[in-house]
């Protein structure tokens, strides 16, 4: 997995946006193309592990409620 050190959440899907503006911008280099797909899909597998991480957290909270 490429560097996601020092990556917050809001900071991985802003870099996903531009990634994805830039392969359906006319001017997507076919030869980075299987590059940014893969730093896409690195950026994919960290926000749904923060996402579920996240989530077990909250349900460990909450459940000290009940």
């Amino acid at each position: 997995m490429e560097n996601t050190e020092n990556l917050t959440y809001t900071k991985a899907i802003e870099e996903l946006e531009r990634i994805i503006a830039s392969i359906r911008s006319e001017n997507c280099d076919v030869d980075t193309l299987a590059e940014r797909t893969r730093r896409a899909a690195t950026l994919l597998a960290f926000c749904r592990s923060r996402l579920t991480a996240t989530e077990e957290e909250l349900e460990k909270i909450l459940a000290d409620f009940d």
